[in-house]
């Protein structure tokens, strides 16, 4: 008798994956920041961004990414992950109707 490769069931080891071992709220952020980095990636890819651009807004999302999940942590902040400038010298319209959407609770 032979069975379907397909309808086989390989075990898988015991090891929990990395993000089902943390807090909920931890988890959460991650995987938000994954879903950013999915889109700046597949922005980046079909509209040919500028490598400058995808690595400058990688490296801010990565600030942000270790100042809130330090925040989370109850952890100080360290002041090398802080940009140099409060705010960026440009924006784009999209960007900042974002911003004062995300900042009013619009939508929630």
């Amino acid at each position: 008798m032979s069975t379907d490769a397909s309808a086989t069931q390989i075990k898988k080891a015991e090891t929990p994956d990395p993000i089902d071992s943390v807090p909920p709220t931890e988890s959460l952020v991650r995987a938000a920041l994954d879903d950013i980095a999915l889109l700046v990636g597949g922005a980046a890819a079909l509209h040919q961004l500028e490598d400058d651009l995808v690595w400058t807004l990688t490296k801010r999302m990565d600030r942000i990414r270790v100042r809130l999940l330090r925040d989370l942590k109850g952890l100080a902040h360290r002041d090398e992950f802080e940009p140099k400038t409060t705010k960026p010298p440009r924006v784009h319209a999209a960007v900042e109707e974002f911003l004062i959407r995300n900042r009013a609770g619009m939508g929630e």
